[in-house]
């Protein structure tokens, strides 16, 4: 398969596309697009006895350009990771990777507790752990 390009009002394979694909082994293409929008990330979101816990792959973005805040039942995320320079000389064949900003919210359930939110960043994953309210955990009731 062929990227396709106009030229003088004909369609012709672009021979760069082609020789991207043919190099790299996967389809790629060299048109220009938006490079500065970074996906916003997909998360994890599993529930424990205990707690809620998020996982987001966050490659690239720095502890510092990570913002994290709950606010009325809702996690928001956001980030930014910056385009790296190009070194003088160097000609670029293929540009996959997303750069700029981001921003994800998640509703949180109503057992979430706002006050017990624990967040780190290790190796490009993001954790986030939320505790869940003491009055909303089932408990034992015995029975006499």
């Amino acid at each position: 398969m062929y990227e396709l390009t106009r030229f003088n009002n004909r369609t012709k394979a672009d021979p760069f596309a082609q020789l991207a694909r043919d190099f790299f082994g996967v389809p790629v293409s060299t048109r220009s697009s938006a490079a500065t929008a970074i996906h916003a990330p997909r998360f994890d979101f599993v529930e424990t006895a205990d707690d809620y816990r998020l996982h987001a792959d966050l490659p690239g973005i720095a502890e510092e350009n990570l913002e994290i805040t709950l606010h009325e039942g809702v996690l928001s995320v956001s980030g930014t990771r910056s385009e790296e320079a190009t070194e003088e000389g160097v000609n670029v064949l293929v540009k996959e990777r997303h750069y700029g900003s981001f921003e994800r919210r998640i509703k949180l359930p109503k057992d979430a507790n706002a006050e017990a939110v624990q967040a780190k960043l290790e190796a490009g994953v993001l954790a986030i752990t939320i505790a869940k309210k003491e009055e909303r955990k089932a408990r034992k009731i015995e029975l006499g």
